[in-house]
């Protein structure tokens, strides 16, 4: 093994042993990821730091890190839905119920560290995986039944929120799972617009042709209607900058992930979700160089 590697492996393994998050430093965790967020995570793209960063949080790899966005929200609509058609909210219904092991999280460390007012910060993730046993027994989660899970798929839905389908080797690190446990979690965060490190630095990320790969869509795009009264406030609402505002409605970019906050925004109900290309079977069939198990 290369030195690098075996001083990289060496931090992984300590930080796994004592620096992961548990309910006794989740408070002094929520501070320091403010600033992960708010100076790490938006400068992945900087010229000079951003390869250096992006290398210590391992968004430089293929196969390290990979996140689909969702829409999820009850009140998005679907243009043309085709027959047999399996909508992405009901993707993740699906990898829910052929899970084996399941956790709710206690609270959202995004929304906890910018102390969120607009949503609860009791509500959090939904994780998959014989691995996610770890963060009971760390006190930051805990297990629940498919029903239970399904039901706060649902509540999610009803509060706007964006459903974030994702994994990530060094949030398996930050959560003392086992090096040979990895794979066994798959996380379902439900993100809002003000808090979510995503959702946040998007707009930045979308410069970096590495970081695109890992963070993008899942085949849907949004799309203005005849109903579109070009009032403007879907523009703010869009993370990436995809929207611009035309004489007769909006064009929507190629840059749109597809996360729906657009037309939750829309007075007029203007904005549908378009599938840009055909969907796979199954929620984990969209992670390359990577299948986490559930």
């Amino acid at each position: 093994m290369k030195p690098r590697k075996t001083l990289q492996r060496r931090w992984d393994d300590f930080f796994r042993k004592h620096l992961y998050i548990r309910r006794e430093n989740w408070d002094r965790y929520a501070r320091v990821f403010r600033v992960v967020i708010e100076v790490g995570l938006k400068n992945l793209t900087h010229p000079l730091f951003g390869p250096w960063l992006r290398r210590l949080v391992r968004f430089e790899q293929e196969g390290k890190a990979s996140s689909f966005i969702v829409p999820i929200h009850q009140d998005v609509a679907y243009l043309g839905q085709r027959e047999g058609t399996v909508l992405p909210v009901e993707k993740i219904r699906r990898a829910i119920e052929a899970s084996r092991y399941r956790i709710i999280m206690h609270r959202c460390i995004c929304r906890d560290a910018f102390h969120c007012t607009n949503y609860p910060r009791d509500f959090a993730c939904i994780m998959l995986g014989e691995a996610c046993r770890h963060l009971v027994a760390h006190g930051i989660a805990r297990s629940v039944t498919v029903a239970e899970a399904l039901d706060h798929l649902d509540r999610a839905t009803r509060l706007g929120l964006v459903g974030t389908c994702a994994w990530t080797e060094m949030e398996s690190i930050a959560k003392g799972i086992p090096e040979a446990e990895k794979l066994d979690y798959f996380e379902i965060c439900f993100c809002c617009p003000c808090c979510c490190s995503g959702l946040r630095n998007y707009r930045y990320w979308h410069r970096n042709e590495t970081l695109r790969k890992h963070f993008s869509t899942m085949g849907w795009r949004a799309q203005g209607t005849a109903a579109c009264t070009a009032c403007g406030e879907c523009l703010g609402a869009c993370p990436v900058g995809a929207i611009s505002l035309q004489p007769d409605g909006i064009r929507v970019g190629p840059d749109c992930l597809g996360c729906g906050l657009c037309a939750v925004r829309c007075p007029a109900d203007a904005i549908v979700m378009k599938e840009t290309r055909p969907g796979r079977e199954h929620l984990l069939d969209y992670f390359r160089g990577i299948r986490p198990r559930i």
